[in-house]
């Protein structure tokens, strides 16, 4: 007998060609694409923070930490906000298109022999979802917090005093 647990819920995006999927309990909204307000010195993947309902949050170019490729914003694109163990942040993607269950028995492990180290544990999955794949990402191991706001909390570093 199938119960709760063995489905399981996720907001599906498009970055590129692919589609990625998050667990829907780590998304707070999906708003649409603004351009971000640069910090300097931020890590590269942060293309800059925003004011969301009186917060600043930082928004990650996915493309670039993923692929290490650019991101270009389209009417279609969407960030999606989303809290992690380390806090909020945004995620700039080329579209958010649904939600879908994902029954835990349809996700597969990634395979290992096309990934590298680093990046097969940012990967929770591959979902089989009607005729497509679905890669499902791990949003604490895919953005630690280090990756996004290390340069861009403001406090001076040892070295930096004379800048």
């Amino acid at each position: 007998m199938a119960g709760t647990e063995d489905v399981r819920q996720y907001v599906i995006f498009r970055l590129g060609p692919e589609e990625y999927g998050l667990p829907i309990a780590k998304v707070s909204s999906i708003i649409r694409y603004e351009p971000a307000t640069p910090v300097p010195r931020s890590p590269e993947i942060v293309d800059g923070v925003i004011n969301l309902r009186g917060r600043v949050i930082p928004v990650v170019n996915l493309a670039k930490k993923l692929f290490d490729t650019d991101f270009h914003p389209s009417s279609s694109s969407r960030i999606i906000v989303a809290e992690g163990e380390a806090g909020l942040v945004g995620l700039a993607v080329d579209a958010a298109s649904e939600v879908v269950s994902i029954a835990v028995a349809d996700i597969l492990d990634p395979p290992e022999t096309a990934l590298t180290a680093e990046t097969a544990e940012v990967f929770e999955g591959v979902a089989r979802c009607e005729d497509r794949l679905i890669i499902l990402l791990d949003l604490d191991k895919a953005l630690p917090r280090g990756d996004y706001d290390s340069s861009a909390s403001g406090e001076i570093t040892e070295g930096d005093e004379d800048v």
